[in-house]
């Protein structure tokens, strides 16, 4: 659900034997940078629109979109932008462009951990 707004290409949920679900979600090359010459922002890298204040709200506004279609216990309560997009040669996808979620849970434990150690 996530991945279908524009602005977000690739997304990972976490959330077994944890106490709510977080997601990492990864911006979409080619549907932020529309998205933002839509929007008159100036940014030329993900990393750039990843912390615009008008992207941060439209993501805001996908997540708690997405959250409408779903049980209490399925809904994201946290989330991150990565900055960097997932790839087959970065090691984050297979060959087929699936998800290696065992790698993108190593890679970004400490974001993960962030998430949960911030629920106050």
């Amino acid at each position: 659900m996530l991945q279908q707004h524009p602005l977000i290409g690739q997304s990972c949920v976490v959330g077994d034997r944890r106490p709510y679900v977080v997601a990492l979600l990864v911006l979409d090359p080619e549907g932020a940078s529309a998205w933002a010459r839509q929007h008159d922002i100036q940014a030329t890298t993900l990393a750039e629109l990843a912390e615009h204040p008008l992207v941060l709200a439209e993501i805001e506004h996908a997540v708690t979109s997405a959250n409408q279609h779903l049980s209490r216990v399925e809904q994201v309560k946290r989330y991150r932008i990565v900055t960097r997009e997932w790839t087959a040669q970065t090691g984050e996808l297979t060959p087929t462009l699936k998800r290696k979620r065992s790698v993108i849970l190593e890679r970004y434990a400490a974001d993960i951990d962030d998430l949960y150690a911030a629920q106050g």
